[in-house]
Order: C-alpha cells, then sequence, then structure tokens
C-alpha cells in the first residue's frame, strides 16, 4: 500500500496510456486474501487517479482457470482484467526446472499430443503418481479447439461483467520442447485470443520463452518462426 501511494502520486500527471497493474501473479498465501488487497490498492489509487485504467487479474498466479473467483470492484469502469495461458503446463513447461517437480525430466512431449508419444513420454517421469498427471496431458485431448473452449469461456465472464480482457503472458518454455509443436501451440493460442477480442503479449522477450535468441555480446536474433506464429511481419 505504501508503494501504490507513492507511485500513484508520481504518475498522476502522465498520460491515459500509462496504466497500472496492482501486482503480477498472486499466489499461495495471497489467494485467499487477494480480493480485499486489490479492493485496498485501487481505493487508494483512485485518490490520486480516479480514471485511470488499472489492471488487475485472479489469484493462483493470474491463471485463466481462477477467473471466476476474481471479485471486481463495483462501480469502476476503467478495470482490464488480465490472465496468463500456459495450458496444459504439462506440454509448456516441459524441462522446466520450477513448478511440479516432474518437469524437468520431460522432453520432447508433442502439440496436440498423439497417442503414438504416450508410452515413451511416460517413461520419463519416475515415480507413478507424478505419471498419472502427466497422463492426463493425453487422457484430456488438448489441442486448438480445447484452447479455444477455455479461451471462449474467459470472454465469455469479460462480457457478462461487462470489462476487457487481456492477456498479458502465454507461451512454451523452449529449451527442450519439439519447435513445430511450440509454433502450433503459440498460434492456436493466439488467433483463439484474437478470435474473442482478447488482447496478448508473449512471454518473453529473450528468456527461456522467448522470441529472440540472444548470446552474451551478440545482436538479439529474431527467431522467424515465432514471428510467423504470432501472425507478425518482421
Amino acid at each position: 500500500m505504501a508503494f501504490w501511494s507513492q507511485v500513484a502520486a508520481h504518475f498522476e500527471k502522465s498520460p491515459p496510456l500509462v496504466m497500472f497493474e496492482i501486482l503480477n501473479e498472486p499466489n499461495r498465501e495471497m489467494d485467499a486474501a487477494w480480493n480485499a488487497l486489490l479492493a485496498d490498492a485501487l481505493a487508494l489509487i483512485r485518490k490520486t487517479n480516479p480514471t485511470r485504467n488499472v489492471v488487475i487479474g485472479p489469484p493462483f498466479w493470474n491463471n485463466i482457470s481462477h477467473l471466476p473467483q476474481l471479485e471486481l470492484p463495483e462501480a469502476d469502469r476503467h478495470i482490464i482484467v488480465t490472465v496468463h495461458y500456459y495450458e496444459p503446463h504439462e506440454f509448456t513447461h516441459q524441462g522446466a526446472g520450477w513448478g511440479a517437480a516432474y518437469w524437468i525430466y520431460t522432453h520432447d512431449i508433442p502439440y496436440p499430443p498423439t497417442e503414438a508419444s504416450l508410452q515413451n513420454s511416460l517413461e520419463q517421469v519416475p515415480d507413478a503418481p507424478n505419471r498419472y498427471a502427466f497422463e492426463h496431458y493425453w487422457l484430456d485431448h488438448w489441442d486448438a479447439h480445447r484452447i479455444k473452449l477455455q479461451i471462449d469461456a474467459a470472454a465469455a465472464w469479460g462480457k457478462q461483467h461487462n470489462v476487457p480482457l487481456l492477456c498479458n503472458e502465454f507461451g512454451v518454455y523452449r529449451r527442450v520442447t519439439p519447435k513445430d509443436s511450440r509454433m502450433q501451440w503459440i498460434h492456436d493460442v493466439r488467433t483463439a485470443l484474437e478470435s474473442d477480442q482478447i488482447g496478448w503479449t508473449m512471454w518473453d522477450y529473450r528468456g527461456g520463452f522467448g522470441v529472440v535468441w540472444k548470446e552474451d555480446g551478440k545482436p538479439a536474433k529474431v527467431d522467424d518462426a515465432v514471428v510467423d506464429a504470432l501472425g507478425l511481419k518482421k
């Protein structure tokens, strides 16, 4: 609250294109308290910035599946709701050294999942409970249609609450992910968002999910395949 008191006052006279986001990815112990905290922070911001657009998102790391848990402040017409989209994590976070402990063992997982890849992929995970969790990536039939249904549901929530939506993170960890599968997933998510008029920003620029390759001391190199999947032109 002290932070937002200072920052809101500092930017009070800034152009309308300057927007605030109260907190990126509230999670864990904050989940239960998030709706109360964001209401308090928003009330503080409104003392100096009554009409500035403020971005807020649901708890549990802004996960799209937790959108119904977000309580919107009443009568505030300058809110943009953000979600993050990394579904299904079994694909997008394969090889990652954070999150579920078994992700780091997984690699070369295709999207959409194929029956032929199931057994070899499951053998990458050493313990039975995690293999069971991992298997749901195949059982749940993740494809463009499944992704669009989930994003459509979020769009319907936005219309119900009369707020614009923004997806300011989506992407695939690229270290061990098949390139064609990564591009297909990025394309499917991006087109689903655009079909529902949801603004988007891919995560990230040059890191493990990046749109460019960057080696120290060398110029960044744009990944043309990612640019194509995003529907952009160089």
